[in-house]
C-alpha cells in the first residue's frame, strides 16, 4: 500500500440551500442527483463548450466539497462567485483540510484502521463517501485499482510514501487526465475522456449546447486516446502525424510503464487518423505509436506492440 498527499490540492465548500441547484447549473455532472454521500468527477465550461476546470464533488451534509489542482482553485472560485447573484450560497475556502490518498491491494483495510469497515470502504462505488469521527474517505478511482482519499485530520498511517514519477505512471496507465496537462480551455469536454463527469440528460447548464450538439452529431473531430509507443523511455509532448497527415495529433503525457513493458501515452489523435488505424509518428523522431482505448488493458498493448515491432 502506497500513500500520495494531495494537501496541496485547491478544495472549496457550498453551504446555503441553494448551493445544490446553483452548482448544478454550473458544472457536466448532475449535481441535484447526488445523495449524501454520493459523489462524481464535473467539469466546468465556457458557453463555448471549452474546460474551463475539472474536479471532483462530494455531497457532504450541510455542504457540497469540491476538490480540485491547486492551479485552477483560484479560478474556479472566481467562476462561483461571478454566478452568484440571487442565489442563496456561500463558498468557502477549505485548502487547509488534510487530504491523502492509500492506493493498492490492502489500501481498503489500511484505512480501515481509522474507524471504517474494510468490506463497506471495498463496496463503495467512485467518490461516494463514508464518515467517521470527522474524517471522510471517499473511492478515487484516479490513479486505478484500489484507492481512498482520506480528508480529515486522521493520524498517520504506516505506509510508503509514492513518488511524483509513480503516481504519474499509475494515472496515465488508468488513462486519467489532468487539468493543465491534458485537459485546457482548448479542449471540448467531449474530446477529453470525461465521459464519467457529463450527465446526458440533465437540465441546462453552461456549456450544455456544445455537448448535446456534438453528442446528437455524434463525432468530434479529435478524441483523448492511449498511444502504445515503440523505443524506449517516456515519448516528449509534441505533435504526431501521419502518412497522409502533417497534424494528426498531439502527445500530452508520457510515462515508461514497467507493468505494461514499454512507453505508454495520453494523446488527442485525430478521428481521421484514429480510423485509418495505422502507425502514427512522433514527429521529429523515428519512433512510431498505436492508438488503443482508455484505460490501458494488458491485451490491448501486447497487441499494440506486436503490430509495432513488426510493421
Amino acid at each position: 500500500m502506497k500513500r500520495y498527499d494531495y494537501t496541496s490540492q485547491a478544495r472549496l465548500a457550498l453551504t446555503g440551500p441553494d448551493r445544490a441547484r446553483f452548482l448544478h447549473g454550473m458544472v457536466t455532472c448532475d449535481v441535484e442527483k447526488l445523495a449524501l454521500g454520493a459523489g462524481s468527477r464535473a467539469a466546468m465550461l465556457s458557453v463555448k463548450g471549452r474546460l474551463l476546470a475539472t474536479l471532483v464533488v462530494y455531497a457532504r451534509p450541510g455542504e457540497l466539497l469540491l476538490s480540485m489542482e491547486a492551479s485552477i482553485g483560484d479560478k474556479v472560485r472566481a467562476l462561483l462567485d461571478k454566478h452568484i447573484v440571487m442565489d442563496d450560497v456561500e463558498v468557502a475556502d477549505r485548502s487547509a483540510l488534510r487530504e491523502v490518498g492509500y492506493y493498492g491491494d490492502d489500501a481498503a483495510d489500511a484505512v480501515a484502521s481509522l474507524g471504517f469497515d474494510a468490506a463497506a470502504l471495498r463496496a463503495l462505488h467512485p467518490y461516494h463517501q463514508l464518515e467517521s469521527s470527522g474524517v471522510v474517505v471517499a473511492r478515487d478511482p484516479s490513479l486505478g485499482g484500489v484507492g481512498f482519499r482520506v480528508l480529515g485530520d486522521a493520524p498517520s498511517l504506516p505506509s510508503g510514501v509514492m513518488s511524483d514519477e509513480a503516481r504519474e505512471c499509475l494515472r496515465v496507465e488508468a488513462g486519467t487526465a489532468r487539468y493543465g496537462v491534458d485537459l485546457d480551455e482548448e479542449r471540448l469536454v467531449v474530446e477529453a475522456n470525461l465521459e464519467d463527469a457529463i450527465s446526458f440528460d440533465k437540465g441546462c447548464y453552461l456549456g450544455q449546447e456544445v455537448v448535446v450538439r456534438a453528442t446528437t452529431r455524434g463525432r468530434v473531430n479529435r478524441k483523448l486516446v492511449g498511444l502504445v509507443v515503440s523505443g524506449a523511455g517516456a515519448a516528449a509532448r509534441g505533435k504526431l502525424t501521419a502518412a497522409a497527415q502533417a497534424e494528426a495529433g498531439l502527445v500530452t503525457s508520457s510515462v515508461d510503464s514497467a507493468r505494461f513493458g514499454g512507453p505508454l501515452a495520453l494523446a488527442y489523435v485525430r478521428c481521421a487518423a484514429l480510423d485509418a488505424d495505422e502507425p502514427l509518428t512522433l514527429d521529429g523522431t523515428t519512433r512510431t505509436a498505436l492508438p488503443v482505448g482508455l484505460p490501458f488493458e494488458p491485451s490491448a498493448v501486447a497487441a499494440a506492440r506486436a503490430r509495432l515491432a513488426n510493421p
